[in-house]
């Protein structure tokens, strides 16, 4: 029996050219999450993540609680870990959405702009998932979502005589294994990717054939007064 962690990365650059780097605060969240983590766990006994920056940063961050590194863990870059172009996702429905300027520009001229924002972030992904316009896409619904359990399915494959293994990746792969097990229909993907928080922790059991999901989301290493600037979710 292993447990597989998925981490989602901290916080990332919004209203940046540059999304795919951590904020200063996303540093202090990973390495929040390390020193919580490693008072709980044993040492990772295998260490997998997307390709993106922020994935590395997190994992960075996190694993100097562990007093492990990248280099020592052997982790594996897994690019099948990486999250949805939700660039490009956005600017299929909106054309001003193509740059972070102009997403910036829209969503300060709504009256609401957080409730304008999180409309058309629904709307764009609504669309996408439709499958009616896949050809519009850098990468459709169905790939997105392929890929995402070909990278669910070879961490397991890879974990045999192993207990605790970290995969650093996004919210949009951490909703689509957790909608899968649970028997979410794919389509609401969005009502949970909301809802999840950065260096937020879900964990997963797997015996080989089965696997559990045993929590969700798990964020008590940011509970508290001294912690609750560390909730973010972008």
């Amino acid at each position: 029996m292993a447990t597989i962690y998925l981490i989602r990365h901290g916080q990332a650059s919004f209203g940046k050219e540059n999304y795919d780097q951590l904020s200063d605060l996303g540093h202090q969240q990973a390495s929040r999450l390390g020193d919580v983590l490693s008072q709980r766990l044993p040492n990772f006994d295998v260490v997998r993540l997307g390709s993106m920056l922020r994935h590395k940063q997190t994992a960075e961050n996190c694993l100097r609680g562990f007093e492990q590194s990248l280099e020592s863990t052997n982790a594996v870059f897994d690019a099948n870990w990486n999250e949805y172009d939700f660039r490009d996702i956005l600017t299929q429905l909106r054309p001003e959405f193509a740059t972070a300027k102009g997403t910036t520009d829209y969503i300060r001229s709504q009256t609401d702009p957080k409730a304008a924002f999180e409309q058309a972030f629904n709307s764009a992904v609504d669309r996408w998932i439709s499958g009616s316009y896949d050809a519009d896409y850098i990468e459709s619904w169905s790939t997105f979502s392929a890929r995402i359990h070909q990278a669910f399915n070879t961490t397991i494959a890879n974990c045999e005589h192993k207990k605790n293994i970290a995969v650093f990746t996004s919210g949009g792969p951490i909703s689509v294994v957790s909608q899968h097990l649970l028997g979410v229909a794919e389509t609401k993907m969005m009502q949970m990717n909301w809802t999840l928080l950065n260096c937020g922790v879900t964990k997963i059991v797997t015996t080989g054939s089965r696997q559990f999901l045993s929590s969700l989301n798990e964020h008590t290493h940011f509970e508290g007064v001294d912690n609750k600037h560390f909730i973010t979710y972008a």
